[in-house]
């Protein structure tokens, strides 16, 4: 395309530029009549150089103005390749002149003397500027400019090299803006009508909820409810179904299937009685379930266990006491479980098979105050609770330098309790006892009358003195200690049992409340006739009836 620029004379051209347009489609300019044929260069003259570039400080450098009607030629092999496609010398179209490029005008004639494009970064179709030998120039000052149409300016776009300039968007790359703006709005409007949408959604569900829940809650906790009193009948044998039924039917509950499942979360027992009842709707769900029932006593009793009883005898105790059964206590006593170390390293050493009760010994006699209605695990715990008050790390420690576990001093200290005439003599009859166990090659046998009368009143419930007994508790027959506690020790006992007094003693005879004691077996046995004797005598005193 062809751009031909008049001086103010109108009789000569300033420049004429030369774009190389690619494609067969596009219209070439029109041909300037006015416009001199472009000269043909000579290859065979020489060819002048390049003048040197200046650095750019803001003043045009000058040079030695050539003379007029010469022709400066540049040598061949200086003059830059022409691209294959054409058959000219070319040079790309200038832009801004870049810094290190001068622009030298010198009367009257203007040469572009930037040096040529790298043939890397050269557009094979970049635009070329085509300078004729012989036009007559003007001054810089005053060439005028006309204005460039706006196809040549984009032709003129597209002509610059890709490294610099982005490549022209594509004719479906442009968007009507004012289309795009629709499109963005219509999709902000869709997503706030889901907002709203999805808002009053999660309101309405979460209002529902809340109604609901509160409706329930009154229902089960009476909190606003009609005061009035309301007679109802209960069939013999009447199940929590039925129960619900009823009650709703009568207008004092509303939601039936809530009060059958609060029913079970309680783990009520549904043991209800047959009968008339007058209830209120304000009752919650609790009273209402403890209505149709036996009515418990919530009193309190206070019980004292003396020291020495047997696990036998205190059950009977809280029994005749109206607290528990003798099969819950036996359950609670046998398979409860209880978290206390003393229990942990009783089955961690093991329980004998022979062992009549599990927490023989344990069961620590004091004086207790108890609801009526306790249950016979609670019982229990709580006199295992003070056990562990009572027994404490010193006493567990001790039982350690002795060579003992703690369930084998609790054994001898209920076999001392039992065997003692009062407390005072527990510490000598617990020496005898250690004398024994101390040497066992020649007293294997504790020989203790007590262990034989318990296994006989657990089995029979008679308290005899039977030496022939067969059973491990009897000590006459068995060595060493028995399989358990034959009673449930006092403080005092089970203090003596650790702390024995230092003696010689290895027999002792309990007459009259009084414990005599004994080193040798010849001592012993005259003790022991000499009672029998006195005994003998008593008995011919006194008159026959």
């Amino acid at each position: 395309m062809i751009i031909t620029e008049q001086n103010k004379n109108g009789n000569a051209f300033d420049e004429t530029r030369s774009f190389a347009v690619s494609g067969n489609n596009k219209p070439k300019p029109a041909q300037n009549p006015n416009r001199r044929p472009a000269p043909t260069r000579d290859t065979s003259a020489p060819q002048r150089k390049p003048a040197p570039q200046a650095a750019n400080t803001g003043t045009q450098s000058q040079r030695r103005p050539a003379p007029q009607g010469s022709t400066s030629v540049r040598p061949v092999s200086e003059q830059p390749k022409a691209h294959p496609t054409q058959d000219k010398v070319t040079k790309p179209v200038p832009t801004a002149a870049p810094t290190g490029q001068a622009s030298d005008r010198a009367h009257g004639t203007s040469v572009a003397t930037r040096k040529p494009t790298p043939r890397s970064t050269v557009n094979p179709q970049a635009a070329e500027l085509r300078v004729p030998a012989n036009h007559a120039t003007v001054s810089e000052g005053e060439q005028t400019t006309k204005p460039v149409p706006a196809e040549v300016k984009l032709q003129m776009m597209n002509t610059k090299s890709p490294a610099n300039v982005a490549p022209a968007p594509k004719k479906h790359d442009y968007v009507d803006e004012a289309q795009e703006g629709s499109g963005e709005g219509g999709n902000t409007v869709i997503s706030i009508l889901k907002a709203v949408v999805y808002i009053v959604f999660v309101c309405v569900v979460s209002a529902f909820l809340a109604v609901t829940v509160i409706f329930v809650a009154n229902d089960v906790f009476a909190f606003v409810k009609d005061d009035k009193a309301v007679e109802v009948v209960l069939p013999d044998n009447v199940t929590l179904d039925r129960l619900a039924e009823i009650l709703h039917e009568n207008d004092v509950i509303e939601y039936p299937s809530v009060f059958k499942l609060y029913a079970k979360v309680k783990k009520d027992n549904q043991k209800y009685i047959g009968g008339t009842y007058t209830v209120n709707p304000t009752m919650n769900y609790s009273f209402l379930l403890a209505e149709f029932k036996e009515k418990i006593d919530y009193g309190t009793i206070r019980i004292t266990i003396p020291e020495g009883f047997t696990t036998d005898e205190i059950i009977d105790l809280f029994v005749s006491n109206g607290i528990g059964t003798r099969d819950g206590f036996v359950d609670a006593i046998e398979n409860g479980e209880y978290n206390y170390w003393f229990i942990e390293e009783l089955e961690a050493n093991g329980i004998n098979e022979s062992r009549i009760y599990r927490l023989d010994g344990y069961l620590f006699p004091d004086t207790y105050d108890f609801y009526k209605s306790s249950s016979e695990k609670t019982v229990i715990n709580k006199l295992l609770k003070r056990f562990g008050q009572i027994f404490t790390k010193e006493h567990r420690e001790q039982c350690a330098m002795m060579g003992y576990t703690v369930d084998e001093i609790v054994t001898l200290a209920s076999i001392i309790e039992k065997e003692a005439a009062n407390s005072a003599e527990f510490f000598k009859v617990s020496s005898v006892f250690h004398n024994r166990l101390n040497n066992p090659w020649v007293f294997p046998k504790l020989e203790s009358d007590a262990t034989v009368v318990y296994a006989i009143h657990h089995e029979t419930g008679e308290r005899d003195v039977n030496l022939n007994y067969d059973s491990p508790y009897n000590t006459y027959k068995f060595d060493g200690l028995t399989p358990g506690p034959i009673a449930n020790p006092s403080a005092s006992a089970m203090l003596a049992a650790l702390l024995p007094n230092e003696t010689n003693y290895y027999f002792f005879y309990a007459y009259g409340g009084t414990t005599y004691f004994s080193e040798t077996k010849a001592e012993h046995d005259a003790i022991i006739e000499k009672f029998r004797n006195q005994a003998a005598q008593s008995q011919q005193n006194v008159p026959a009836n």
